[in-house]
C-alpha cells in the first residue's frame, strides 16, 4: 500500500502552520522592499530582539530567534555590512560576541514597526481578539511539546 495515500498533507496541521508562516514572510519581505527598506523578515526578527535587549550573544540571539548558529551569523554578517549591527567583543569573556545595533539599526527597525503592524492587522483581519489568543495559546503549548521532545531522553 502506497503510504501516501494515507497520508492527507493538505489537513496536515505542522504542514499548514509552515504554509501560513512562508506566506506571511513572503508578504512582509515584499511589503519591506515597496517600502524602500532591504531588510528580510529574518533580519528584522533580529533586529527587533536586539532592540528588546542589546549586547545579546550569538548564542542568546539564536534562542531567542529560533535560528541555529549558522543562520545567527549569517544574517548578523548581512546586518553589519548594512551598518545595522556590530559584534563587540565580550570584556568578561573574550570567546564571546555582543552584538549591539548601531543608529542606523534603530532608525530601521523605527521605520518597519508601523509596516509589521499594518501588515499583521490586515493579515489577521478575519480572526477575533479571542481567536487570536486561542491561536497563540495553542502554538504555544505545541512549542512547549515540541521543545520537550527534543530532549536527549525523548530523542531515542
Amino acid at each position: 500500500m502506497d503510504a501516501t495515500r494515507e497520508y492527507d498533507m493538505d489537513s496536515a496541521v505542522g504542514y499548514l502552520i509552515g504554509h501560513a508562516a512562508m506566506r506571511l514572510k513572503i508578504g512582509l519581505r515584499r511589503l519591506f522592499v515597496a517600502s524602500g527598506l532591504d531588510v528580510t523578515p529574518e533580519q528584522w526578527v533580529v533586529l527587533f530582539r536586539l532592540r528588546e535587549r542589546e549586547g545579546l550573544t550569538q548564542s542568546e540571539l539564536g534562542d531567542r530567534t529560533v535560528k541555529d548558529k549558522t543562520t545567527v551569523t549569517r544574517i548578523l554578517d548581512r546586518l553589519e555590512k548594512k551598518g545595522m549591527a556590530v559584534r563587540r567583543r565580550d570584556a568578561r569573556d573574550r570567546r564571546s560576541q555582543r552584538i549591539y545595533l548601531t543608529d542606523k539599526g534603530i532608525t530601521v527597525l523605527d521605520a518597519l514597526m508601523p509596516l509589521v503592524k499594518r501588515y499583521g492587522a490586515e493579515a489577521f483581519a478575519d480572526v477575533g481578539t479571542e481567536e487570536r489568543k486561542t491561536l497563540c495559546g495553542l502554538l504555544a503549548r505545541i512549542e512547549v511539546r515540541l521543545d520537550a521532545m527534543l530532549e536527549p531522553k525523548n530523542m531515542a
